[in-house]
């Protein structure tokens, strides 16, 4: 795709507040303060899934029942088996223990999740895992994260994004959902409420001329 110069009205940016907190999308004049704030404030935990393929039911498991291991270290996971009735388990990491292992790479995140398998169900159940594989969310250049996890006191940051500049740039997406933050539905909903929002301020305004 070639480089230009493209013209408009108004735009709504849908990056994650974890690209736009490292600047690797720009702003001229730079953005008032409250808004790299509140990209600060909101940028994405660390969420990854290794999943699973198993040959069978090895678990004994019903659909989408989830198990939980007790533990005595932050190195732990969770586990959702058969997805919708499927040979398909999705063990959940999350934290900091999933960013020492994504920095490590796939398989350290892999070998973890088959480890976690035998050791909790046996052996048996690693040796029936027919296919593996891990996501790597904070590698992800177009996202650096998962999603926006708010801390105390930065619950603000949302409604902050969710205030248009100058009815010419607006924000978007799960971060900027007051409730629904964190999933694919709040993004969804969102991305709709803004898109409503800029056409209803726009077919209030006339187009700028030329020279304006």
């Amino acid at each position: 795709m070639g480089e230009g110069v493209v013209t408009a009205r108004a735009v709504i940016v849908t990056a994650s507040t974890a690209v736009l907190a490292s600047g690797r999308i720009r702003f001229r004049p730079n953005l008032p303060g409250a808004y790299a704030s509140a990209f600060e404030k909101l940028k994405l935990g660390s969420y990854d899934h290794v999943a699973l393929a198993f040959n069978g039911n090895p678990l004994g498991l019903d659909a989408n029942e989830v198990v939980f291991e007790r533990v005595y270290t932050t190195k732990t996971a969770a586990l959702l088996a058969n997805v919708h009735g499927t040979r398909l388990s999705l063990l959940t990491l999350a934290g900091r223990s999933v960013v020492e292992l994504a920095n490590k790479g796939e398989t350290a995140m892999t070998d973890f999740a088959l480890d976690w398998i035998s050791g909790v169900f046996g052996s048996r159940a690693k040796k029936a895992v027919s296919r593996v594989h891990a996501t790597s969310w904070n590698k992800d250049p177009w996202t650096l994260g998962a999603f926006s996890s708010a801390p105390p006191g930065a619950q603000e940051g949302r409604k902050t994004l969710s205030e248009p500049l100058n009815d010419v740039v607006w924000f978007a997406g799960e971060a900027v959902h007051q409730t629904f933050w964190g999933t694919v539905g709040g993004a969804w909903q969102n991305g709709e409420r803004t898109a409503d929002a800029v056409i209803a301020r726009l077919d209030h305004k006339p187009p700028r001329s030329a020279g304006g």
